[in-house]
């Protein structure tokens, strides 16, 4: 697949705002535990406020027509992209709502809020990765992993945004503790992304597939075409495979490994996020750029979801 950038920055973006909106509302809970006063929380808000909306409105910019966002609000009896959209949408009002119980000491109803904004941000990142997740043209998205790992990855950036927004408390509350949560997440994140890449698909499909010949060698003799299509160009994307080696390797260090060692070893938990989302940016860019969709198989390709070597 050919990778779109904006779509890249919204799925980070707006997966790392969610994830630090979910532990910012729990670190709430805790309080006196964790020492955070008001207005470090409402700076954290605003913060995951930025990214979740500028996520959002860099979604839009992959659209060919804009009157498509409207469009695609209205089927979400059948679209995850629908569902998500509708889910982002009610988060506002809610998070306003939260904040106004907040604000004027309401405390029947700032439980429900709470809780009702955690499960919210977290079913948007779970639709977010079902949007791909359930795709069969696209074996490779086609299963469980996918929405875990958009779950997962914006709980974890927003795991290591937290420390970072915690550090904004004045000086006399004292300095920010080791954030166990980040490195748990960092850590188990790390593994899944590992075994993510090591995961063998249980079906390679050929082009034999494609065409209903279960014998015999297919081989196409005609394009159909003297120029690139629509088809060719946004489905054809081809990724060498030592270009591919390295990006894995950097999305790894860069995503997982250094913002673990800044989280356990230093204070230093803004280069941490900023390291941790730039891992992420690269991870995201190559679940777009090996990811194989069958019409490629009438194109000439011999076959799709081949397994990934690491």
């Amino acid at each position: 697949m050919k990778p779109a950038l904006s779509v890249i920055f919204f799925t980070v973006s707006s997966g790392a705002g969610l994830g630090l909106l979910v532990w910012l509302l729990i670190a709430s809970l805790m309080a006196d535990h964790i020492r955070m006063d008001a207005l470090t929380f409402y700076k954290g808000s605003a913060i995951a406020a930025l990214l979740i909306t500028a996520g959002l409105i860099s979604s839009t910019l992959h659209l060919a027509n804009r009157k498509n966002a409207v469009y695609s609000l209205t089927r979400w009896r059948t679209s995850w992209l629908s569902r998500e959209g509708l889910l982002a949408i009610a988060l506002y009002p809610l998070a306003a709502l939260h904040l106004y119980a907040l604000d004027n000491g309401l405390p029947q109803v700032t439980p429900v809020t709470l809780w009702l904004l955690v499960a919210l941000a977290i079913a948007i990142m779970f639709c977010t990765g079902m949007i791909y997740g359930c795709l069969k043209t696209i074996p490779r998205w086609n299963t469980w992993m996918t929405p875990a790992k958009y779950v997962l990855f914006g709980l974890m950036s927003g795991a290591v945004l937290l420390p970072a927004v915690l550090s904004l408390r004045p000086a006399e509350v004292g300095p920010v503790g080791k954030p166990m949560m980040a490195i748990l997440l960092l850590a188990i994140g790390m593994v899944f992304y590992v075994a993510y890449l090591l995961k063998h698909p249980r079906k390679t499909h050929l082009i034999n597939d494609a065409l209903g010949f279960r014998e015999g060698n297919v081989r196409l003799l005609d394009a159909g075409h003297s120029h690139g299509t629509f088809l060719t160009n946004e489905f054809g994307f081809v990724l060498a495979r030592e270009r591919a080696r390295l990006l894995r390797w950097a999305a790894i260090v860069c995503g997982f490994v250094l913002p673990l060692l800044l989280c356990y070893f230093s204070k230093w938990f803004w280069t941490a996020s900023v390291i941790c989302l730039i891992g992420l940016l690269v991870e995201r860019w190559l679940f777009f750029a090996e990811a194989e969709h069958v019409v490629r198989l009438y194109h000439g390709q011999q076959r799709v979801l081949l397994p990934v070597p690491c």
